[in-house]
């Protein structure tokens, strides 16, 4: 019995660290999980901020569509945002200056969008109405990229334009607040209708802030310079 030995088995080297791994791989697992979790929660809220953005800017398209019910001719395009005017504001070819009739016409019309611009909803989340011109895809690019970008030009000058003996003129305030909300934008031959004479048109894009956005400075100093003259001639243009 003295000469027996007591063997002690070893264990092997990696026996010892195998529950640290372990451990730490759960541990990893564990915050990855966290990790989905959290970011699934965001994307929830943001998403429903979003959705909750989005069906606000649709209420408020409702306004003006009740507002453009009473237009002749007017229609609000409420899935593009788009006031079209049909008739009202169409050119003849490679012209851009407007009818009498159809100035007046426009001139009648801007208190509606006005008065859609001052409203609760307008004032929170309109952000400018782009004067959009468009041309039919007769001519070349340059000439007709030149001609849209007149055609938005001329209804705002028709805006600012004296009124008619039995027409009502627009305020100083009015005029302000085009000359505030107001852009004008060419887009050629871009988007053109079945027919070149439904082509040669004027659109109102509606622009509205996005959820996160907002004004950064008031009114610029320059809205208070002189409004100054248009200086479109008034005729036609040879093609």
């Amino acid at each position: 019995m003295l000469g027996t030995r007591l063997v002690i088995p070893r264990r092997g080297r990696d026996e010892g660290e195998k529950p640290f791994w372990i451990s730490y791989a759960d541990l990893m697992t564990a915050l990855m999980m966290l990790f989905l979790v959290v970011m699934a929660v965001a994307l929830f809220a943001i998403t429903s901020r979003n959705d909750r953005h989005e069906a606000e800017i649709e209420a408020c398209l409702g306004n003006i569509k009740n507002l453009v019910a009473g237009q002749p001719g007017v229609e609000l395009d409420i899935k593009n945002r788009r006031v079209s005017f049909g008739e009202r504001a169409r050119f003849a070819n490679a012209d851009y200056n407007l009818s009498a009739a159809s100035a007046q016409q426009l001139r009648e019309f801007a208190p509606v969008m006005l008065k859609f611009a001052d409203s609760t909803c307008g004032k929170q989340l309109l952000r400018r109405v782009v004067v959009e011109g468009y041309t039919s895809q007769v001519g070349s690019y340059l000439f007709n990229l030149d001609l849209s970008l007149k055609r938005a030009h001329s209804v705002l000058c028709a805006l600012y334009d004296q009124p008619g003996a039995d027409e009502q003129s627009l305020t100083v305030d009015q005029k302000q607040r085009i000359r505030e909300l107001f852009l004008v934008g060419g887009y050629s031959s871009n988007s053109a209708r079945a027919t070149d004479e439904e082509s040669r048109r004027v659109e109102l894009k509606l622009e509205f802030w996005g959820m996160d956005e907002k004004e950064k400075s008031p009114a610029s100093s320059a809205a208070q310079t002189p409004l100054g003259q248009c200086q479109l001639q008034r005729h036609a243009v040879a093609n």
